[in-house]
């Protein structure tokens, strides 16, 4: 069972459109390789896509765009 953009996991309802569509992907990746319990993927899937939309964040300025990554501090 594949999840779409308005066909997903209910646990991704409040997320914002950019962290579901992420971990909409990213689910559907582990859905298609990996035998994962359902209930992992669905939480994997949403902290690694709310990771992901934190270090690639668009930066508007003067009506252009850039991303923006931040570096992970070790």
């Amino acid at each position: 069972m594949m999840w779409s953009k308005t066909d997903f996991p209910a646990a991704m309802k409040n997320l914002a459109p950019m962290v579901r569509n992420k971990a909409i992907q990213i689910g559907n990746a582990l859905l298609e390789k990996s035998k994962l319990n359902i209930g992992i993927i669905i939480a994997t899937a949403i902290s690694k896509a709310k990771k992901w939309v934190g270090n690639n964040k668009l930066i508007f300025k003067n009506n252009n765009f850039k991303t923006g990554i931040k570096k992970n501090k070790i």
